[in-house]
């Protein structure tokens, strides 16, 4: 059995993994990442959870196409770029990977709970990044609550909060399709995505506002997340660590989700 699933992990991951490289979703090293993640959640969960992650990077994939020019020059601005590698990839879906291996090694209905949430939250965050900066009104930041540039890490928009909260929703809806799988019933796995992906995304706005490393553009007064502006020249420091990126960023929330989503269904399921 073990043997089975680790062999059809492989092989459709590794398709997916292909496809996606070729497209230039990922680069190399990210589709590395995305062979080792969908091998894992499918060694761990099967079937169900596998198809989960599937939805994930479909839908994340299809949304970065949607109004590609009106983005292209915020991603530059901000290093968003379309193509992820292993970092990206493994912030995104590290978390859930190891909660299917924890199913794996230690069955219990608490890491189904850890999975969705991280993979809620990072959909939920996918879906606002690519869908709120098309909002006509420039977004809030969670400390200022003033009005910021479109794309600046820890600003919010209702239009991205709506986004969030379908994409968690969305996963919730795709593992309630194979709820057995998960151990629990198709209205928990909808409602566990909806909050978590809500939730972990305003978690991870709010790191984005607090700890995210911010550099500015003297030459431009514009900020940015990189070393380096987009004019080409070198940007000053400005706030939070320098080692805390957008990748930690998105590492943080979705482990927060799934420590809290696994910890209640372990102490109150």
């Amino acid at each position: 059995m073990l043997l089975t699933r680790l062999a059809l992990g492989l092989i459709f991951s590794g398709l997916i993994a292909a496809f996606a490289l070729r497209r230039g979703s990922l680069s190399r090293s990210g589709a590395g990442a995305a062979l080792a993640i969908g091998t894992c959640i499918y060694v761990g969960g099967g079937d169900a959870w596998f198809l989960a992650l599937v939805s994930f990077f479909v839908t994340s994939t299809l949304l970065g196409k949607v109004g590609k020019a009106r983005k292209a020059a915020i991603k530059r601005e901000f290093e968003k770029g379309d193509t992820r590698d292993a970092l990206q990839a493994l912030s995104n879906g590290g978390v859930a990977a190891l909660c299917a291996l924890g199913m794996a090694g230690a069955p219990h209905p608490a890491w189904a709970a850890g999975f969705v949430a991280a993979l809620a939250t990072a959909t939920g965050d996918t879906w606002a990044t690519e869908l709120g900066v098309l909002s006509r009104a420039e977004p809030w930041s969670l400390l200022s609550l003033r009005r910021v540039p479109r794309g600046t890490s820890g600003a919010v928009s209702g239009f991205g909060v709506l986004a969030t909260l379908l994409g968690g929703t969305a996963i919730g809806v795709v593992a309630g399709c194979g709820a057995a799988s998960f151990d629990m019933s198709p209205f928990a796995l909808i409602t566990l995505g909806a909050v978590s992906g809500l939730c972990g995304s305003m978690l991870d706005s709010l790191l984005g506002a607090t700890l995210q490393r911010g550099f500015r553009c003297d030459h431009c007064a514009r900020d940015t997340e990189g070393l380096t502006h987009g004019c080409g020249r070198d940007a000053r420091h400005v706030r939070g660590f320098l080692w805390f990126d957008n990748d930690v960023v998105n590492l943080s929330a979705t482990l927060g989700a799934a420590v809290v989503a696994g910890r209640t269904l372990w102490l109150f399921g």
